[in-house]
C-alpha cells in the first residue's frame, strides 16, 4: 500500500512539474480536445488569461452573411458543439497570428491528410464571434444558414506538423 501511495504521489509531482515546465495551463490533446472545448464554450471566463496548446488542423471559412474569411484552427467533431444543424460539424479557433499559417488541405473531405498546425497562446476575450455558414443535409446545402461560435485565439507559436499518423481528425470525448 505504502509503495502504491509512494507511486502516485511522485506521478503526481512529475505532471505538476512537467506542467510548471512548460507553463502551459491547458494542453488539448486526442482524450482533452472535445470536452475542453465543449467546457470552454460554457464556462469562457475559467479558461481567459490562461496559456492553452493544441494540435489542430488548418481550416478557412467565410460568413455567409458579412463576407469575412477567417482562418481557423479545428477539429471534427459530433454535432451540437457549436453548431445545432444535426450534422457533425468543427470545432476549434479563429487564429490571429502574425507568422504565416500553412494553406488549408483536403478541407472539404473527412480524411486525416490536413495541414496539421501545433499552435500555443491564449484567448483573447470571453465571447465567441458568431459566424454564419450555409446548413448542409447530408452532405448537400439545404438553403438554411447556421451559426457557430469560435473564439479569437492569439497564436503565439505555431509549428507544422509533418507526421499526424496519431493524430484523430474526428474527436469525440
Amino acid at each position: 500500500m505504502k509503495r502504491a501511495l509512494r507511486h502516485i504521489l511522485s506521478t503526481l509531482i512529475l505532471a505538476a512539474a512537467l506542467l510548471a515546465f512548460t507553463g502551459c495551463d491547458y494542453v488539448l490533446n486526442e482524450r482533452t480536445f472535445f470536452k475542453t472545448m465543449t467546457n470552454m464554450l460554457a464556462f469562457p471566463s475559467s479558461y481567459m488569461g490562461s496559456d492553452i496548446e493544441l494540435d489542430c488542423f488548418v481550416y478557412e471559412l467565410s460568413d455567409i452573411e458579412t463576407g469575412e474569411d477567417y482562418t481557423l484552427g479545428v477539429r471534427k467533431c459530433s454535432s451540437g458543439v457549436g453548431c445545432t444543424c444535426g450534422n457533425d460539424t468543427i470545432i476549434g479557433f479563429i487564429l490571429d497570428y502574425n507568422g504565416d499559417i500553412p494553406a488549408p488541405r483536403n478541407q472539404s473531405e473527412d480524411t486525416n491528410d490536413k495541414a496539421w498546425i501545433h499552435i500555443a497562446g491564449r484567448l483573447e476575450s470571453e465571447t465567441p464571434e458568431t459566424i454564419a455558414i450555409a446548413a448542409y443535409t447530408n452532405g448537400v446545402p439545404n438553403g438554411q444558414t447556421e451559426y457557430i461560435q469560435m473564439f479569437r485565439f492569439d497564436v503565439a507559436s505555431l509549428a507544422v506538423i509533418e507526421d499526424y499518423s496519431s493524430l484523430a481528425y474526428y474527436v469525440t470525448d
